[in-house]
């Protein structure tokens, strides 16, 4: 075996030593590549090998890898005020003024780390501000790690009669699971059933506005709107969970395309092209509950909320998203690689289907898109197996499990999406063997 054979195992061997499974994040073990480059709509690995990224760290990279323009803010950013720890950030509140100004639904914005941290305290905040413990959510969507709503997104154990209420960890108190209720996406009686039986007793419900969790699965007909009527009715707050589709699918978020007003909203992401920052808006009157150390206020505290190096990259990342058009152009390109994939598909005569918004889709090896998680899990896995390996062969980076959601990047060229289209056509044929 040759040295650059050998390499990316080599440094498989030296992180498994000190780091458990060898990387920080469990999404990114199964890789054999140890990448070492980014740029644009590209990254490379340790061999020298050249990719097209279609995973772009699962959506944080909305205008490119490396991005100068953002990068070059944030240095000037550390150079000119680093942390404090006392008052706003500098930049924070022309931050929150911007979001404030695009999202519908915002009226006051708080800043952290991760989506975990967002929708923790958009838990706690809720919990508070009704008094209520049980939270309502949907069958597949993953909300974070945090105890509150680890529940019902589990797929190792999933099969067509395990309960909706799993764990999706080990570790979580047994609370947890008693206190979420799980209702399967698309599902308008048995949402109804849910806010019947537990109605009184519930906080909140969390949803994603258009589900990324498996893939790219939307609500269906009157299925929002559902659920914002029964919130409302039983003095429930309504969360989405805009991780994934703020700032991507549009600059005020999944609400505004879907006109369905949450109560809160979490945001990360996309909102500063790769730097570490989450964003939880709301009503004054939600908000106001946020406070610190108080019985009657629901903390939020951080060393690293707003700082100011994130803030910086927002800043800049929405500036450019807002002067340039970047959504226009992510969807011109997401709709060209759809229909191209679509056509793929008929030509190759495979059982197969491909679902989608803006920058971000998924193919199911299955003959219809599916409407719920069970439905997206039986999308065939061998099948997908091989197309991924054929894709990874012709320097196409996409997920390595058949739900994950691809998106691309405002760097992505239309040369790009005419190539990853022909690449789809060896793939499929490939997965039809």
């Amino acid at each position: 075996m040759s040295t650059t054979e050998t390499s990316s195992s080599l440094a498989w061997d030296r992180a498994r030593k000190v780091v458990p499974r060898g990387v920080s994040s469990g999404h990114r073990v199964g890789w054999d590549q140890v990448f070492v480059k980014a740029s644009g709509a590209y990254i490379w690995d340790d061999q020298g090998n050249k990719y097209l990224d279609y995973i772009n760290s699962w959506g944080p990279i909305v205008l490119g890898h490396s991005d100068r323009r953002v990068n070059k803010a944030v240095f000037d950013a550390a150079n000119t005020c680093d942390l404090t720890g006392v008052g706003p950030q500098v930049g924070e509140m022309e931050l929150a003024e911007k979001i404030t100004t695009l999202v519908p639904s915002a009226d006051k914005v708080a800043f952290c780390t991760s989506g975990t941290d967002a929708t923790m305290h958009a838990a706690h905040i809720v919990r508070a501000a009704t008094g209520r413990v049980k939270i309502l959510k949907f069958h597949g969507s993953y909300h974070g790690w945090s105890d509150v709503l680890a529940v019902g997104s589990s797929r190792s154990d999933l099969t067509p009669t395990s309960p909706l209420d799993t764990p999706n960890s080990a570790g979580l108190h047994p609370g947890a699971t008693s206190d979420v209720v799980v209702v399967e996406w698309n599902d308008f009686d048995g949402l109804r059933a849910a806010f019947a039986e537990h109605g009184s007793e519930l906080a909140a419900a969390f949803a994603e506005g258009y589900i990324h969790s498996f893939g790219c699965v939307p609500a269906q007909p009157g299925f929002l709107e559902l659920l914002r009527e029964l919130c409302t009715t039983h003095g429930a707050a309504l969360v989405f969970d805009e991780i994934k589709t703020g700032f991507r699918s549009a600059l005020g978020g999944y609400q505004s395309i879907a006109g369905v007003m949450p109560d809160l909203t979490a945001f990360a992401k996309a909102m500063a092209n790769g730097y570490s920052i989450a964003a939880l808006a709301g009503t004054d009157a939600l908000m106001g509950h946020l406070g610190a150390y108080s019985k009657k206020e629901a903390t939020i505290d951080g060393t690293y909320n707003a700082n100011p190096y994130s803030i910086a990259a927002a800043n800049k990342t929405i500036e450019i998203l807002e002067s340039e058009d970047v959504i226009t152009r992510l969807y011109d390109l997401g709709d060209r690689l759809r229909a191209g994939i679509t056509e793929a598909i008929a030509e190759v005569g495979i059982d197969a289907c491909v679902g989608g918004l803006g920058s971000e889709w998924t193919v199911y090896f299955r003959k219809e898109l599916p409407t719920n998680f069970r439905q997206a899990m039986e999308s065939n896995s061998e099948q997908y197996t091989k197309y991924h390996r054929s894709l990874l062969a012709q320097g196409i980076l996409e997920p390595a499990f058949t739900t994950g959601d691809r998106r691309l990047n405002a760097s992505t060229t239309y040369e790009d999406i005419d190539r990853t289209i022909d690449a789809n056509r060896v793939a499929l044929r490939a997965a039809a063997e």
